[in-house]
């Protein structure tokens, strides 16, 4: 999850070397943490608009996540779209 805190305490964001200088991401103590931080990220104001899409258009919510500001990386929704389809992931969205 991208760090927009100006004043961020030493140890709190990371930079790695596929990003841009500016682009810090928040560390987690944890796992929960962290993914209780992003599950919280994507219900919020941001990305609330991609409820609308239903839970099966994965196509849909990848590129609405994309135009969103989700991901750094230019291609981040042909890449998601191309794994869920590789793995056959969407056969999970009856369950």
């Amino acid at each position: 999850i991208k760090c927009f805190s100006r004043r961020c305490k030493k140890g709190h964001c990371s930079n790695f070397t596929d990003d841009s200088h500016k682009d810090f991401f928040r560390k987690y103590k944890s796992s929960w943490e962290s993914y209780r931080a992003h599950s919280k990220l994507l219900v919020g104001k941001r990305y609330r608009h991609l409820k609308k899409l239903g839970r099966k258009n994965y196509i849909g919510w990848a590129k609405g996540l994309k135009k969103a500001g989700y991901a750094t990386d230019r291609r981040y929704a042909e890449k998601l779209i191309n794994i869920i389809d590789e793995l056959k992931l969407y056969q999970f969205d009856d369950e």
